[in-house]
């Protein structure tokens, strides 16, 4: 089931004209929120990321969609789907209403809540490393429009294909300075000892929850972390590289090119995320 505006529907119902904007034009953000154990998992992070974005978009977002009621009418949309008892992961969107060509004549938002239901009874850590390496084709800009998560992702599109296409988990992108941004669906880290890095958010990187909470933890967990921007050869140098995101936390990576790597930071690093999240 889905919730636009408040209504619960079938996920095969048709919802939109061709006049959406967020098909059109792209004219909107959205969050992908990890249910799990029963609550939303950072969720007044996300909420305050997106409201951010939206004022970064010039929304005009509305006094009711406040974090309460956007909480409410997600675990609603939960319940609907019967997916309370489940791990799962909800895309929550906010998009302008209809109106207008690349002006629109209507800023008031509309918001559409997607469950799907995850196939891990628990979460693990990835027994196999990642395969990594660079997608070269296309750079990506190092603005804070490229912070957000919007509706123009082709990128990670790309890159993801080209990942499958070469039998690799995740594609590295670049951006504009070619430093290493993200990879197609994850940030990145980089560790050396107890030295973690990963690109700053100038560096055009979405400006990831899972990497918010290990850059605010990282010292209390025995760690030092520095966002600096990373060339490419500096992953050959690394003891060890890992990705994260919300739904998969933290991946470390088995190899990159002909470097092959280790897993003990990245493990340590995923217990004690699992703890915090616990508490």
């Amino acid at each position: 089931m889905i919730n636009l505006n408040g209504s619960i529907l079938p996920n095969t119902q048709a919802l939109f004209h061709a006049g959406n904007r967020a098909f059109l034009y792209g004219d909107q953000i959205f969050e992908t929120i990890h249910f799990y154990n029963g609550k939303l998992l950072f969720w007044e992070d996300h909420y305050f990321r997106m409201m951010g974005g939206a004022c970064m978009l010039r929304m005009e977002i509305p006094q009711y969609l406040n974090i309460e009621f956007l909480e409410n009418e997600i675990i609603k949309t939960i319940n609907a789907s019967n997916c309370l008892e489940f791990n799962s992961r909800v895309r929550l969107s906010l998009f302008r209403s209809d109106g207008g060509f690349y002006l629109p004549t209507n800023r008031s938002l509309q918001y559409l809540i997607e469950v799907d239901k995850l196939n891990e009874k628990s979460l693990c850590f990835n027994n196999k490393g990642l395969i990594i390496d660079v997608f070269h084709d296309h750079l990506k800009p190092s603005q804070t429009l490229s912070n957000l998560k919007g509706g123009n992702s082709l990128i990670s599109v790309l890159s993801s294909i080209f990942a499958n296409e070469n039998n690799f988990d995740e594609a590295i992108i670049l951006n504009s300075e070619s430093n290493i941004c993200e990879t197609s669906a994850s940030n990145i880290f980089i560790a050396t000892d107890k030295h973690l890095i990963t690109p700053p958010i100038s560096s055009g990187c979405v400006n990831g929850i899972i990497r918010k909470q290990i850059i605010e933890n990282a010292s209390l967990w025995g760690y030092t972390i520095e966002e600096k921007n990373i060339k490419s050869f500096e992953l050959i140098k690394a003891d060890e590289v890992f990705l994260t995101n919300s739904i998969k936390w933290i991946q470390w990576v088995g190899l990159y090119k002909k470097r092959s790597y280790t897993n003990h930071i990245s493990a340590d690093l995923f217990k004690k995320l699992q703890m915090l999240i616990l508490d």
